[in-house]
């Protein structure tokens, strides 16, 4: 049985706010920015390397590769009035950690012979998030980049009440600094992972504005039902569309396929870096993840 009830139909997802709702609310979360990128790189034998080092130096240096396109969009895109901001993002940035979600095209071939001899290469073609490492004072660094949409991607998110009791109709809210594309997922006591955006295709946002769901328009409600356990709700966020998650409808719902552990990474390879109209080819993509917790007592 699933923690979200149904009223209605699942109709007419969205409504925008451009004010904060008055009643109490949860506190909110910031989301954990970094960037998803395509690049390739490639190493040779060499007189005196081995094939394995040859294929270690190639991932080796498109992870470098990942790192040093990510600082680069970062110093060329960020124009902040605040120096202290500017200092801190390239600063978290240039101390990023570089994982590889999905390698793309890996393989041997002969070097094109343009330094006077030919010689066997490795190539490798890789998808990556690039981490930024951790800012101190995160918070206050976020609540000046929400109102800015020349920082990386960041949204916030939050919950109408601190604490729901068994019956309570739940709302959430969320505000990027600049347009995006979002997932949202809830966690529920029993571990089912659903779906509360569209399952068709992410949805497209406006920077700077408000979305709660369920809004006043909307034919169905996010009900508090038993059993009680630990719940939380996810927010995937991206600057490129994202694919649909795989998994099964259940009713008005769609019920997520696989575990909360590999949901996040699913979700970063659902990710399209590529040709999307308007955006060019250069294989980038921010990302952000925000998280609630859901407290529930009876």
């Amino acid at each position: 049985m699933y923690r979200i009830g149904v009223t209605a139909s699942f109709a007419c997802l969205l409504v925008l706010l451009f004010s904060f709702p008055a009643h109490a609310q949860g506190p909110k979360q910031y989301s954990v920015a970094s960037m998803i990128v395509e690049v390739e790189a490639s190493a040779c034998l060499g007189q005196e390397r081995s094939r394995a080092d040859t294929m270690k130096l190639a991932m080796t240096e498109a992870k470098r590769m990942a790192s040093e396109r990510v600082l680069t969009h970062i110093t060329s895109e960020t124009n902040i009035a605040d120096g202290k901001l500017v200092e801190d993002l390239i600063n978290a940035y240039s101390k990023a950690t570089v994982r590889i979600l999905e390698e793309l095209e890996k393989g041997w071939q002969q070097s094109d012979g343009s330094g006077g001899f030919t010689d066997t290469c490795y190539r490798v073609k890789i998808k990556a998030e690039v981490v930024p490492a951790k800012v101190e004072n995160s918070k206050p660094v976020a609540q000046v980049a929400i109102n800015n949409p020349r920082t990386p991607l960041l949204v916030e998110l939050w919950t109408d009440k601190d604490i729901y009791h068994i019956g309570d109709a739940m709302k959430f809210y969320f505000r990027g600094n600049k347009p995006f594309y979002a997932r949202a997922v809830y966690k529920d006591a029993e571990g089912n992972l659903i779906e509360v955006t569209p399952s068709r295709k992410a949805r497209y946002y406006k920077g700077g504005i408000v979305y709660e769901i369920p809004g006043d328009n909307d034919h169905f409600t996010l009900m508090i039902t038993p059993p009680l356990g630990s719940e939380k709700l996810i927010l995937y966020t991206s600057t490129r569309p994202m694919n649909k998650y795989s998994g099964t409808t259940s009713g008005n719902w769609f019920i997520v396929a696989g575990g909360y552990d590999d949901l996040g990474l699913t979700t970063r390879g659902l990710t399209v870096l590529q040709g999307v109209q308007g955006a060019g080819n250069s294989g980038e993509a921010e990302f952000a993840e925000a998280e609630v917790k859901v407290k529930v007592k009876r």
